[in-house]
């Protein structure tokens, strides 16, 4: 009993003489990491400010609103909802509008921590009375 012409018996003797010449078996090839290469990253300003730098911020912030402790602790309230994400970076910039408004240098410093596309507006008019003094 044969096999017929092109029938089963044929085809498992064309696979097995492409497992001759096929690649060697995955164990003995060399290893390549399947992950293509990255692209250059973007330089993307990162969340966290250098210490220094917001310690420099703060020591400022301290002393403008030396005789407003509530300006400081709303400050701090304000980034720690951002930081346990009741806030978005929206919702940081809202605030801070409202809290920093009449002390332009506080908003420029403040600016330098956000990310691209978002800023506080700075009225140059008001200047470190904030809109309490008259």
């Amino acid at each position: 009993m044969g096999y017929p012409p092109g029938g089963l018996k044929h085809d498992r003797e064309e696979d097995d003489d492409e497992e001759e010449h096929a690649a060697p078996p995955p164990a003995s090839r060399p290893r390549i990491d399947p992950t293509p290469a990255a692209a250059p990253a973007r330089r993307v300003r990162p969340l966290r400010p250098a210490s220094a730098e917001a310690d420099r911020y703060l020591n400022a912030l301290r002393r403008e609103f030396a005789d407003k402790p509530d300006k400081v602790d709303e400050f701090r309230a304000i980034l720690l909802d951002y930081h346990h994400m009741s806030i978005d970076i929206a919702g940081v910039v809202e605030r801070m509008q409202a809290l920093l408004n009449g002390y332009p240098d506080l908003i420029r410093g403040f600016n330098a921590f956000l990310p691209r596309g978002y800023a506080l507006k700075v009225d140059d008019d008001q200047q470190g009375g904030g809109e309490d003094d008259a």
